[in-house]
């Protein structure tokens, strides 16, 4: 499987830690105490997720979409 880099989103939690996600993949998220740990946990959903399409025989989506989606977000 080829490893794609979507682009992610990460913010801080209010009870601490962080939040991150995939939002081109519906549901791919991850938490943790620090940023590298968050990190790690979303590297391994997001392998996940796509394992999971793949054996569905879902497409994955654009990732050039996927981009220009986060970048539209980022200037609102």
């Amino acid at each position: 499987m080829i490893a794609l880099n979507y682009p992610i989103v990460i913010y801080p939690c209010d009870e601490g830690g962080y939040v991150a996600e995939v939002p081109a993949l519906k549901g791919c998220l991850a938490q943790g105490e620090t940023l590298a740990e968050t990190l790690d946990e979303l590297e391994t959903v997001k392998q996940l997720w796509m394992e999971t399409a793949e054996k569905l025989g879902r497409s994955l989506p654009d990732i050039n979409r996927a981009i220009e989606k986060v970048k539209s977000l980022s200037v609102s």
